[in-house]
């Protein structure tokens, strides 16, 4: 009874737009859309930014429902079909020149994935960066990526249902790895963290989203990410529609050896 009725009060709740962190301008230009992993904001991509031509391409970074400076729901699942449905809503208020390109970074791949897969016709390419793919499916798995992908999900549970712990710690790593963006976990974003961690990332079903998909999908990921299964995301190659790029001495973060990669592999077809 509480599921329906958590269910009913969900359905019944807005669709919020999301904060334009980031807008080139040029609404007849070819747009690439960014957007960040969880724990991050829109600062993801000035690395990116800065390698993209914005006399050429409508370039537009957004801060994903609960981060950043968009709303912040508290009566919200933020499960992969309520950020997707925050980006579609958004997007189609920009009036944004179709297809367009998209560009996902951890959590935010996992998003696109669902994304492209409801709207097909209004996408070019996606590109999906340190996808943190964890799929269910024991048949998907060698030994060693299930143990790693038990670990990964065994981790997020406890990060998700310990808030001192994680708030303190993700503090603690921000200073030690000195990043700009990402792992920032605090009061005001709290609840959209540990619940788009539960019901985005841990209950995802990324690799059937993938599956569904007929346009064309680049995976971009670091010999040294620290949160991918690599493994598991090399499986998606039976796919013929799924480019994957393995990069040499890049981790998790966008940082800008990673960024100049990126932005080669956006635009090195000039017709886009």
């Amino acid at each position: 009874m509480f599921r329906f009725l958590r269910n009913f009060i969900n359905k019944l709740q807005p669709v919020h737009v999301l904060h334009v962190a980031f807008d080139s301008g040029g609404k007849n230009k070819p747009t690439i859309v960014l957007l960040h992993g969880i724990a991050a904001t829109s600062k993801t991509w000035n690395s990116l930014i800065k390698e993209l031509d914005t006399d050429k391409y409508r370039i537009i970074a957004l801060d994903l429902l609960g981060f950043g400076e968009s709303p912040k729901p508290i009566i919200c699942e933020y499960d992969v079909n309520d950020h997707v449905a925050s980006v579609h809503k958004t997007i189609k208020k920009l009036k944004i020149k179709k297809p367009y390109k998209m560009v996902g970074h951890s959590m935010g791949a996992i998003i696109l994935a669902r994304y492209g897969r409801l709207y097909p016709r209004e996408i070019k390419e996606l590109y999906l960066l340190s996808l943190p793919l964890y799929p269910k499916d024991s048949e998907l798995h060698t030994n060693i990526s299930r143990t790693r992908t038990d670990f990964y999900l065994n981790a997020y549970e406890f990060l998700s249902q310990n808030k001192d712990f994680t708030i303190n710690n993700s503090q603690i790593l921000r200073k030690l790895l000195r990043i700009d963006d990402g792992i920032d976990v605090n009061e005001s974003n709290w609840n959209s963290f540990s619940l788009s961690l539960k019901n985005t990332i841990i209950k995802q079903n990324t690799y059937d989203d993938i599956k569904n998909i007929k346009l064309p999908v680049h995976i971009i990921y670091g010999a040294f990410d620290e949160f991918l299964v690599q493994e598991t995301v090399n499986k998606l190659k039976v796919f013929d529609n799924v480019k994957i790029t393995k990069l040499q001495a890049i981790n998790h973060m966008v940082g800008s050896r990673f960024a100049k990669e990126i932005a080669k592999q956006i635009t090195k077809n000039h017709s886009s």
